[in-house]
Order: structure tokens, then C-alpha cells, then sequence
């Protein structure tokens, strides 16, 4: 059994250590200030990126009294903590190619994939800094909110130390074995859009069953749209379906296909942005028609799944909230996670809480496996609620769910967790999930209690295994930053028998391959041809759309212009699997 107490100090230390929110007014972000612009007071040097500046400019007396406290200048001490507004705070930077300006004037969403925005420090060409609260401590006596006060140390007892020096040798780089093998990939676009604003994820399956593989793509970003539906020829060709007709348009999120009715034409659910749920049933021809009794128009989300969680042989849907930027628009009798039974073949739907109400979580990927070896479903989610680790849940029986207990250490406390995948990695009976997060190590703990890691600000992929001894979490890759793993799936690239991994990475920007061994062991994966533009992804898609056996890639792009939909340079990409090069003829491929 997990230390109890350990549990709860840990709790606390992670409840105050969680970011607040900001209002979630939307507004039209200032333009960004040149370079020229008056630097903030100090004779600090200049940071990398430029001299800093705020939205917009301001005089000495409008800084002072935005500030409200001393200045911290151009170049912040980030482990300094400011006495202001009667509060604490300290001072975060963040590389701005990630921010989204799409909150209320002065702030930002310092990490675009993640609901949460803060107050606006400076910002230059590179970084923006913005104020972080911290946790609520009464002020020094006869404070005149002009001075600065380290926060007190008290939530650090004992226990949490304890904790904390035994997670400490894990804030540290790990780079996984190279493999021999190089998996060359080829682009196969022609067709797709090359710009638009496309997020957050897409389906495959056989939309006009013709045999060949097509693209289901939610409506673009920005405005109420249409579904795209992009036919393949099985050869890496596509081209827009003109004739599909959709009973009305809605918001951008998430698509998945399945045969909902039994029917035997291939239907199509989308998770809506602010939204809810809705089903479409096809007849195979472009028509589509709505069946969405049941389902919630109350329940923002950006993602869904596809599963059969009562055995009945009919497809469920399983949908997660989109998190903090839809408090006081959803249902609060819901939880964050529901599960929508399909009944009478696809005309109703019956929801149920996967997740109960009250649990914090909430973001943009579930991933679907059998972990406790039964007869029904079991999740992983993401959580964009820093110290909220209630992500992994096992079915308990029919329609009903546990978390996995947690000792802070098995799932991975003080992190945000992104996107996940699950398979047979290591058994053959059941799944493994492979999660990835960003872990951060409190800044304002005194390095004289605990040293300072090796790494402050860590992304991680790690693999959670389920056996009869129990529940163990096992390393496969770390590196330093908080970006993000925002697209993972898994598929055999090597044609090994073996399942493997894929994900993106930020920095630098690229796809990640890694080999298994069908043991839970991973060795990092060469490739050709496969390449990440810089634009914002929400994921990535794993099917063989040429029928020839091997997985291939389909990444989607949001546009780069998060601030301004005036910049349209989102897109969607498709690379074949060409199968490993042969180790004997390193320029020739081998067998697909």
C-alpha cells in the first residue's frame, strides 16, 4: 500500500504549487513592439531575443503602477519571489513561438496547448515572462505592496522533502539506445491543403468504399465550418469530397469513424470546441445525417474515442473535457471524462461519468487499452491541471471506473500530462500505456534543503506496465523544457512483429521513433523523409492509408497565426512507410 500521508502532503504541496487562471475574455492581442521600445528600468543585460517591452508603450508612472512592486528589469531573477497586489508572485519565462495571445488584453496562454493564461510581464522577439501567483501566504507586516518577500517554506515538511529528494535523481536527462535501423518515409500530400487552420485531430477510414482509405478532417479553426472529407486512391493521391452533405456546420476539434447503426456504411463523431458531442451516420455516398439524441451540447471538447465498453458489439464514445477555458459555460453536474453508451443502434446515446464530478482534469488526447486484463475498457487522459494526476483508470465492471493508485511517484506528480498512446509493449495479453508530460521541480524550494536537479523544466515519455505484482512505471525518454509531447501513436514501423512508438517533439522539431523490443525495451529509430513543420500540431495519426501492410503518418497543423486568423499557414500532411533500409545496401529500401 502507498504511504497515505505521503499521498496528502504531496497533494498539498501539488495544490499549491498549480497555476491560477486568468479571466478567459477573448480579445485582439496588441501588435508586438519593436525592438527600439523603451527597456524596463535595470542595468541587467539584455536578454536573448531583444530588449523586453510590455504590450504596449508606457511611461514610468503607468509602469510603477501595473507593477506594484519593485522592478524586476529586463533580465528577471526567476527564483525571486515580488510582494504585490497584497500577494506573491514570482516571474516564468516561456519561448513565445508556443504562446497564444487569445485571452483577455495584457495576457497570455504561455504554452498554446495548454488552457491557462497568465499576466504579461515583457515579452521580446523570443520569450515572453508573465507573473505566476503563489501559494497565498499572508504578507510581511506593514507591507506597503512596494517591497518583496521570499515565500515561506512551511508546505515543505518532512515528508514532502522526503519525496522530493527521492524524485530528484529523475529531473535528469535520458537519451534512449540508438537502433541500426533507419525507416524511410515518403511524402505522399498531393491534394491536401497547404494552408487553413487544422486542429486537433483527424480520422481515417473508407468514406465512399471505394477500398481505399480516406481522411476525415473536424472543421477548421476560426469560424463555424464544415467537415472535409479528403478521398485517397490508395497511392498517396488525394482530393476534396464535394458532394458530402452535413446537416449544418459547427466548431473545429476531433473526428472518429465508425459503423455506429451496423449498417455497414462508415459513420463519423466529432468532439466540438466550447461544444459538445455530435454523430453523423453516412450512407456511403457523402450524405450524412444527425443522430445525436443524448448527446451533450454542454460539454466543451477536443477530443473522443471510439470503444465498445459494454461488449454489446456496438461502438460507444468516450469524450474529455477541453479543460479550464470552458468553467461556467459547461454542465457542472458532469464529470470531465464521460462515456456515451450506444443504444438502439445508434439513434440514442445514454452518458455516464467515466471521471466523477469534482476530479480535476481535463485536455486534448485520451488513448483506450485493456490494462487489468477483464472484459472492458480502460483510459488514459491528459490533465492540463498541474498536480492532478488522476489520468490512468481501470474498469472496475460494467460502466464504472477507478483511478490507479498513486503514490506521486508512479504517475509522475507537480506535471501536466500530454499526449499518450497504449498497446502490448511488453505482454501479450495485456496493454501498456506510454504517457508524456511536462514535470516541473519548484523553483522556490531553497537548493539548501534540496539541491537543484539537473533539470528544472523536463518533458518526459514513460511506460506505465500492469501485471499480477503489480503497477510499475519504467523511463523510456526525457530531455529539458516544458513544450510538450503533442502527438504520439504507435504502430510496427520495422515490420518486426513488434509494437512501436512514435511522437513529436518541439526542440528540437521532429518525429521520434522508437523500436520495440516486444519486451518494453525501446532503441531510438533513424529516419528519412519523415519531417515536422513549426507550426503547432495536436496530435498525429497512425493507419496504413496504401494497403500495404506498414503504418504510416498523418500529421494536421493548426496556423502559426494563433493570434490572428489573417495567417493561414496550417496544412496536412501524409508520409508512406517505405519500411527500414537494408542494412547491406544502405541506399536501397527494404522489403515493404
Amino acid at each position: 500500500m502507498f504511504d497515505r500521508k505521503l499521498i496528502l502532503a504531496m497533494c498539498v504541496a501539488a495544490v499549491a504549487l498549480m497555476p491560477i487562471a486568468f479571466g478567459q475574455v477573448p480579445s485582439t492581442p496588441a501588435a508586438d513592439q519593436p525592438k527600439a521600445a523603451t527597456a524596463a528600468a535595470g542595468t541587467d543585460q539584455i536578454p536573448e531575443g531583444g530588449v523586453p517591452t510590455w504590450i504596449h508603450p508606457e511611461t514610468p508612472e503607468h509602469r510603477r503602477d501595473r507593477l506594484s512592486t519593485e522592478d524586476p528589469g529586463p533580465n528577471p531573477d526567476l527564483n525571486k519571489h515580488f510582494w504585490r497586489f497584497g500577494k506573491s508572485f514570482h516571474l516564468e519565462r516561456y519561448e513565445r513561438r508556443l504562446a497564444a495571445y487569445d485571452r483577455e488584453e495584457g495576457t497570455v496562454r504561455p504554452l498554446g496547448m495548454v488552457n491557462f493564461a497568465f499576466e504579461i510581464y515583457q515579452q521580446n522577439e523570443k520569450y515572453v515572462w508573465v507573473w505566476m501567483a503563489d501559494p497565498e501566504e499572508p504578507g510581511p507586516a506593514g507591507t506597503t505592496g512596494t517591497s518583496s518577500t521570499p515565500v515561506p517554506k512551511s508546505r515543505y515538511n518532512d515528508l514532502v522533502i522526503k519525496f522530493l529528494e527521492k524524485s530528484r535523481p529523475q529531473f535528469s536527462a535520458l537519451e534512449p539506445p540508438m537502433s541500426d535501423k533507419t525507416i524511410r518515409f515518403e511524402e505522399a500530400s498531393d491534394g491536401l491543403p497547404k494552408e487553413g487552420s487544422w486542429r486537433n485531430s483527424l480520422a481515417v477510414g473508407d468514406m465512399n468504399e471505394d477500398g481505399c482509405p480516406d481522411l476525415i478532417a473536424p472543421p477548421q479553426r476560426g469560424t463555424s465550418n464544415y467537415p472535409a472529407i479528403f478521398l485517397g486512391d490508395c497511392k498517396g493521391h488525394w482530393k476534396i469530397w464535394d458532394k458530402t452533405n452535413f446537416p449544418h456546420a459547427f466548431d473545429y476539434g476531433s473526428a472518429v469513424v465508425a459503423d455506429f447503426n451496423k449498417d455497414g456504411h462508415l459513420d463519423v463523431a466529432f468532439a466540438v470546441h466550447l461544444t459538445g458531442v455530435f454523430v453523423y451516420l453516412g450512407d456511403g455516398k457523402g450524405n450524412f445525417r444527425e443522430s445525436s439524441e443524448g448527446l451533450p451540447k454542454d460539454f466543451g471538447t477536443r477530443r473522443l474515442a471510439v470503444t465498445d465498453a459494454n461488449n454489446d458489439g456496438y461502438p460507444d464514445i468516450v469524450a474529455i473535457s477541453e479543460g479550464p477555458s470552458v468553467q461556467g459555460m459547461e454542465n457542472p453536474v458532469y464529470g470531465k471524462v464521460r462515456l456515451y453508451l450506444n443504444k438502439k443502434k445508434g439513434a440514442e446515446w445514454q452518458g455516464i461519468d467515466v471521471v466523477q464530478p469534482g476530479v480535476k482534469t481535463g485536455a486534448d488526447w485520451i488513448s483506450v487499452g485493456n490494462f487489468n486484463g477483464d472484459r472492458y475498457p480502460d483510459f488514459v487522459f491528459g490533465s492540463m491541471f498541474q498536480g492532478s494526476w488522476d489520468i490512468v483508470y481501470v474498469s472496475k465492471g460494467p460502466n464504472e471506473w477507478k483511478t490507479v493508485e498513486n503514490d506521486g511517484d508512479l504517475i509522475p506528480s507537480l506535471a501536466y500530462y500530454f499526449a499518450s498512446t497504449a498497446g502490448k509493449f511488453s505482454s501479450k495479453t495485456r496493454d501498456d500505456a506510454i504517457l508524456s508530460y511536462v514535470r516541473y521541480w519548484p523553483t522556490d524550494l531553497d537548493a539548501a534543503i534540496v539541491p537543484k536537479p539537473s533539470i528544472m523544466e523536463m518533458t518526459a515519455v514513460d511506460r506505465i506496465s500492469f501485471t499480477k505484482d503489480g503497477v510499475k512505471r519504467t523511463p523510456i525518454a526525457h530531455w529539458s523544457g516544458h513544450e510538450g509531447v503533442a502527438g504520439m501513436g504507435s504502430g510496427d514501423f520495422d515490420g518486426d512483429g513488434n509494437l512501436d512508438i512514435i511522437y513529436t517533439r518541439y526542440n528540437p522539431r521532429e518525429a521520434v521513433i522508437m523500436l520495440g523490443d516486444g519486451k518494453g525495451g525501446f532503441t531510438r529509430a533513424k529516419t528519412e523523409g519523415l519531417t515536422i513543420a513549426p507550426q503547432r500540431n495536436y496530435d498525429l495519426t497512425v493507419a496504413d492509408v496504401n494497403g500495404d501492410g506498414l503504418p504510416d503518418v498523418i500529421v494536421m497543423y493548426e496556423t502559426s497565426g494563433t493570434s490572428s486568423l489573417s495567417v493561414n499557414d496550417g496544412s496536412i500532411h501524409v508520409f508512406l512507410n517505405r519500411g527500414p533500409i537494408a542494412k547491406t545496401k544502405a541506399s536501397s529500401p527494404g522489403k515493404k
